[in-house]
This record gives structure tokens, sequence and C-alpha cells, in this order.
């Protein structure tokens, strides 16, 4: 078992949601979601308690310019947590982001299929197979509903590293 298994990234292109999941696990949403979260800059790290165990979460600025400093914020975790915003124009720049880093990090990586309250989203199951069969999740960081949802699902994740 990794030292780092606690390190769990999220990584995705801007705008897709990072930060909002990140929001709804720590538990300090809102009654609503401000529609204006201001991007990251660079890297944020928060701490979270995930069954029982504290973690530490990477929230990885999705824009261009920061993309080159992923390896090194990728290093060590043990788990990676891609994010999409379950469009297919998106879904391509996804797909470029797991053939980049999924052979180099070493980590367990998953897809979260976010912003699912969106007409026209693709199903987890459409995006688990565009991507190759990496385990997704349908998630929709709006609803404070599903904080236990995701909890449970980065629990599950970790404990079958």
């Amino acid at each position: 078992m990794s030292v780092y298994k606690n390190k769990i990234c999220f990584l995705g292109e801007a705008g897709v949601g990072k930060s909002s999941l990140i929001t709804l696990l720590r538990g300090e949403m809102e009654d609503s979601l401000n529609d204006q979260i201001k991007p990251t800059i660079g890297l944020e790290i928060k701490t979270s308690k995930i069954g029982g165990i504290k973690c530490t979460i990477w929230d990885l600025a999705g824009q261009k310019r920061f993309k080159a400093m992923w390896d090194d914020f990728l290093k060590n975790s043990g788990l990676a947590v891609l994010v999409c915003d379950s469009t297919e124009k998106n879904l391509e720049k996804t797909k470029e982001l797991y053939d980049r880093y999924l052979k180099r990090i070493g980590a367990k990586m998953i897809a979260i299929a976010n912003k699912q309250d969106l007409p026209g989203a693709l199903g987890a199951e459409k995006v688990q197979e565009f991507l190759g069969g990496m385990p997704t999740y349908e998630m929709s960081a709006i609803k404070k509903e599903l904080r236990e949802r995701i909890k449970e699902i980065l629990e599950y994740e970790l404990s079958m590293n």
C-alpha cells in the first residue's frame, strides 16, 4: 500500500466542475451553488475525511497554461479523478487527457461524468465506453443531495487500491 494512498487528484478541462465537486464533497455548498465559482489557479489543496480517513484533495487547474505542471502534481497519487462535463465535445479532450496521463501517473484513475443535470448529457456507460472502460460514475456537482454519493464513490475506489 502506498503511503500516498490518501492523495486524490481531480483533473480535467477547465469548467467541467472539478472545484464544484470538491465543494460538494467537503460539505461547503450553500443551498445553491454560485454560478460564479472562480477558476482554480494552478493548484488548490484541501483535506476531507473519506471513510474515516483524512485525505488530501488536489484540485488541478484545467487551463492549458497549467497542464505542464500536472505531471509533478500527479506524482504519488493514490487516486486520480478525471472529470468531464458529459458533452461529446468535452469527451474528446478528456480522452486526450486520459491517454496522456494514465500511463505515466502510476495511480488508479476513475472518471466522473459530471453535469448530468444538463439536457443531452452523456451517461456514465457512454463515457466509460469512450474512455476505454475506465470506471465512470454519473454526478451533478450542483445537487447538494449527492454529497454522500461522491463520498461513497471515493471511499469505494480508495478501498480497492
